[in-house]
């Protein structure tokens, strides 16, 4: 069976990682979750993720 991609995208505070908790719970053995890239200082909360900038 082909994978699906999906890009899970949108401002802060709008409940992307609770529904990345719940699909986790849902569909732990199926699901893979690329590693977050986010647009702003990396000393910007505690969050696993990379910043990127402009440069």
């Amino acid at each position: 069976m082909m994978g699906r991609l999906i890009w899970l995208m949108g401002p802060s505070g709008s409940g992307k990682d609770s529904l990345l908790s719940a699909l986790r719970q849902r569909e732990h053995s199926q699901l893979l979750v690329a590693h977050r890239y986010i647009t702003r200082d990396a000393n910007a909360g505690s969050e696993n993720h990379i910043a990127l900038s402009e440069q």
